[in-house]
């Protein structure tokens, strides 16, 4: 952790609300580095949006579904004396269809296109003065990051000074429409609308292509088992099926009765559905409203196929565009509806994990944008929006498809608000429009009591299971600086 080694006694304990990959990583980094950890989960079993479907043979991921930044990781393995799932890398990171016939791969043939080696070029800038300070620190501690040798770097600073919006610096740089859609597609991977995210956002393809995308043996949700696994040979303290209801600074509460005292409470769980739920100190409420101001991200409609066909021309991830983006964003952010064209991206990991499905089947995990919304009835709509979906496949080359389907399951924004305590089912919590809700996501440290503490991805740097797994990291961090011994 830099510096002087600190450590934690038995004495001091920390309570984790929350098993998602943050709280997990969190948890067990705490634990050794000596602590005594409870980490309290609301579900049945850890990890949180890194969850898996099985039915019929098949097995779907129903979460985040590729990995960048190997690197954060492997960090967090060596941390915990472990072995991290074996990771493969994907040498197609996305193929791409437009309603035209276009088709366009993201590999190594892309990345030479003159227009995208120029734009990686500048936004290699982006992450070379932000990505030490933004990643690795907490914002009141960005200052940490500028060290002698990183004041070259400083060149950089108007990329990240500017009021720009991803898509005004994506269509100043680029001519192809088919790569403009692309590279605003980005804003996405945070729930946000690329015409009022900051262009800083440009950074996200640069670390895509720099770190490659990788994929885990066993799946997204082997990540999850294996740090499952670590808490318990830790010695964390699990306790599942229980919801965190009160915590007024000294005492926690939950649904069975059971009192907490800890000397910490870390939450790893949307800031503001805590702030509602069962965050109880001082001003809680307008801190909560404070914390709305940004807007909510996207939620997201996922449709489960099991699908006895394979088509030879889909790959591991697979994105089908609308035809009018700008038209969808408006839908999304705009009137707060289902768009009328929508973007679907298809995930098919048995094309790299066979055993994910049956011989000769594949397994469909379609996710589509949706507002966070309590406006529309999703259990009413999800028989015609699966239909609209299954047609649009049909017409941009799967022919077919309904009749090969032997498995649907759906999965609204509805049930995810359900399943992780989200508002209206938002996947990021708030929207990345503009440098403030951005670059000043909720602290990881609470402004109500120096004993609170917030991890995973609606709070520093952001979503996204390497962001989540550095803000575990940051937050351990802070907690041994301040309550550590030196050893």
């Amino acid at each position: 952790m830099g510096g002087e080694k600190r450590k934690l006694s038995e004495d001091f304990y920390v309570v984790v609300v929350g098993g998602g990959l943050a709280g997990m990583a969190t948890a067990a980094r705490l634990r050794a580095l000596g602590a005594r950890v409870t980490l309290i989960e609301k579900n049945s079993t850890l990890g949180g949006k890194v969850a898996e479907h099985r039915a019929m043979g098949f097995r779907w991921d129903i979460g985040p579904s590729l990995l960048t930044m190997p690197d954060v990781l492997a960090d967090l393995a060596d941390a915990l004396g472990s072995i991290p799932p074996p990771l493969y890398q994907l040498n197609t990171i996305c193929r791409y269809f437009w309603p035209d016939g276009h088709q366009l791969d993201i590999n190594e043939d892309f990345y030479q296109h003159p227009e995208v080696a120029d734009f990686l070029q500048y936004s290699k800038g982006i992450y070379e003065l932000s990505g030490e300070a933004f990643l690795r620190h907490p914002p009141s501690e960005f200052w940490r990051a500028f060290t002698l040798k990183n004041l070259p770097k400083l060149k950089h600073l108007p990329k990240l000074t500017t009021f720009k919006t991803l898509s005004e610096e994506v269509r100043k740089r680029f001519t192809d429409p088919y790569l403009i859609q692309i590279f605003e597609r980005y804003a996405t991977y945070n729930g946000s609308n690329p015409h009022q995210t900051p262009a800083t956002f440009n950074v996200i393809p640069y670390v895509e292509n720099t770190f490659g995308a990788w994929y885990p043996d066993g799946g997204i949700r082997s990540i999850a088992e294996w740090l499952t696994t670590r808490l318990e040979d830790l010695g964390v303290e699990i306790v599942t099926d229980t919801i965190v209801t009160h915590y007024d600074g000294t005492t926690l509460q939950a649904n069975e009765g059971r009192p907490w005292q800890p000397d910490v409470v870390i939450c790893n769980g949307e800031v503001q559905t805590a702030h509602e739920r069962w965050i109880r100190i001082g001003e809680y409420r307008e801190e909560r409203n404070h914390l709305y101001e940004g807007g909510l991200s996207l939620s997201g409609y996922i449709l489960l196929l099991g699908v006895a066909h394979k088509y030879k021309h889909l790959r591991h991830h697979n994105i089908f565009f609308s035809s009018d983006y700008d038209q969808e964003f408006k839908e999304l952010f705009d009137t707060g509806t289902f768009p009328s064209d929508p973007t679907i991206y298809l995930n098919i990991s048995s094309c790299s994990s066979p055993d994910d499905a049956p011989p000769g089947h594949d397994n469909y995990f379609i996710l589509v944008n949706a507002p966070a919304t309590e406006v529309i009835d999703w259990n009413l709509r999800s028989p015609e929006l699966n239909r609209r979906i299954i047609q649009k496949l049909e017409a941009l080359g799967l022919p077919g498809l309904q009749d090969f389907i032997v498995y649907s399951h759906t999965i609204t924004p509805g049930d995810l608000a359900n399943r992780d305590f989200t508002t209206m089912g938002a996947l990021y919590g708030t929207a990345s429009h503009g440098i403030k809700p951005s670059l000043f996501r909720p602290p990881i440290q609470s402004r109500l009591s120096p004993n609170l503490y917030f991890c995973g991805g609606s709070t520093h740097p952001g979503g996204g299971i390497p962001l989540v797994l550095l803000s575990a990291k940051m937050v351990a961090e802070k907690i041994v600086r301040q309550h550590g011994k030196p050893v």
